[in-house]
């Protein structure tokens, strides 16, 4: 009895071992051409990691006339999705713990996509303008269409769920109706993430505020939180997925997250579990930063990244950490 006291309290008095360091947080930017890299939240300093034979924060740059969403494959590199003209339609950057750590090659050299990610097959998925796409990870070969059995005019952005389904932040600027474009619709889609079947529209298009979604991810207890820009105030939704069939025009019951000045772009759970939003001060200017919030609460912690030259766009946390 004596024994086992004595072991609790030497126990308790023994320091904790540190946490280990994250990975590195990896920032598409868009006007720069590049993707640029910064410490994790748990590294020893936080802020731009200078790459090696490369200034600044840059990994890699030129990587693609505009890039956009990032992706780690379960190769352990980088695919950046390129959403400008030219033949660098999505980009293989060779991951940090390569022998070629930051080099660039083409993997698709013909379409323009907004986002890209790897499914349960381990193939490469992209989306843009029309279907989703789907590519062989080792030659990039097109495997054809993904989605289908649903019109998608821009897919945004995609996740695949806990529930192993694709989900689409889908985005038409042109409703049409007899006379012409009626209007806007933005929403969430879902499609059978082994077939490409067309399953439902998860998240209806005015539902909670839900306007224009850019971005989308499912945070670590599988709820859904999506980038949401309006004509008023931007913020972050969240779905809980047992509250999704929230009624249509429930303003507000889905906000997660509301700042000064937020226009998010992107999105994604850091390694501590809190929210890293890509935040431009519109969508088409060259400034902006990478905000943090609760991961829980959606309160404001600070500006991870003050300035991302070329202004942000996608983001990802790397494999592993260095």
């Amino acid at each position: 009895m004596f024994a086992l006291l004595a072991a609790l309290l030497l126990d308790a008095a023994t320091p904790l071992a540190p946490l280990p360091h994250s990975p590195d947080l990896y920032v598409s930017g868009f006007f720069s051409s590049s993707v640029q890299r910064f410490y994790g939240p748990r590294s020893a300093n936080n802020g731009a990691r200078p790459a090696s034979a490369l200034s600044d924060a840059f990994y890699v740059r030129p990587v693609a006339r505009r890039p956009w969403g990032l992706a780690f494959g379960p190769d352990g590199n980088l695919y950046v999705a390129n959403y400008g003209n030219g033949s660098e339609a999505i980009v293989r950057v060779q991951g940090p713990f390569s022998a070629n750590a930051g080099q660039a090659s083409v993997v698709v050299d013909a379409g323009r996509f907004f986002d890209v990610a790897f499914g349960p097959d381990g193939n490469l998925y992209a989306s843009g303008n029309g279907p989703v796409l789907r590519y062989d990870i080792v030659t990039g070969a097109p495997l054809g269409e993904f989605t289908h059995g649903y019109t998608l005019h821009d897919a945004r952005a995609m996740a695949f769920g806990p529930d192993g389904n694709l989900y689409i932040a889908h985005y038409d600027d042109c409703v049409t109706g007899p006379t012409g474009c009626t209007g806007s619709l933005g929403e969430i889609v879902r499609f059978d993430g082994l077939t490409g079947d067309f399953l439902d529209v998860y998240v209806h298009s005015g539902q909670s505020g839900l306007t224009w979604p850019y971005d989308l991810a499912f945070g670590p207890g599988g709820a859904l939180f999506v980038a949401n820009t309006t004509a008023t105030t931007n913020n972050i939704l969240r779905f809980d997925r047992s509250a999704r069939v929230r009624a249509v025009g429930n303003a507000g019951s889905a906000v997660f997250v509301t700042h000064p000045g937020l226009y998010p772009l992107a999105i994604a759970f850091g390694p501590d579990y809190n929210l890293y939003v890509s935040s431009n001060s519109d969508n088409s200017g060259s400034d902006g930063a990478i905000l943090r919030f609760d991961g829980r609460t959606g309160a404001f912690i600070d500006v991870y990244v003050a300035s991302v030259e070329g202004g942000p766009r996608g983001i990802a946390f790397g494999v592993g950490a260095r």
